[in-house]
């Protein structure tokens, strides 16, 4: 019976231990969409930009045009929150695909996401 005690007693107190913590930040995380001029786009280069975009599923080329080099990128549940986070995070995805010169930023969108769905 005290041994049972002793159990029961411990455990609430682990309990109330566990409910004293502060809730576990979660990051905020933000649908990105970036509108790129790429001087030079041609074939080859939407070749490798979408075998890099390939190995990510969290990225998708939403549009692109080899002869105008228009190229839309979208990032799903980026942890960014403002523009310039979304700036640096396309030029690093541009210099592992190799493109780090003549590229114009057109439009960049940022939608933070809040709660369990997008509003």
């Amino acid at each position: 019976m005290r041994g049972t005690f002793l159990i029961l007693l411990v455990a609430l107190l682990n309990h109330a231990a566990v409910m004293a913590l502060p809730p576990a930040v979660v990051p905020a995380t933000s649908t990105v969409q970036v509108v790129l001029h790429i001087d030079g786009f041609n074939d080859a280069l939407y070749g490798r930009l979408s075998t890099e975009v390939g190995k990510d599923h969290s990225i998708g080329i939403e549009y692109s045009c080899t002869w105008s080099g228009v190229v839309v990128l979208q990032f799903n549940e980026a942890p960014v929150s403002e523009r310039g986070d979304a700036v640096t995070m396309t030029q690093n995805l541009l210099a592992r695909v190799g493109i780090e010169k003549g590229v114009e930023f057109l439009r960049i969108t940022v939608e933070e996401r809040s709660g369990s769905g997008k509003c």
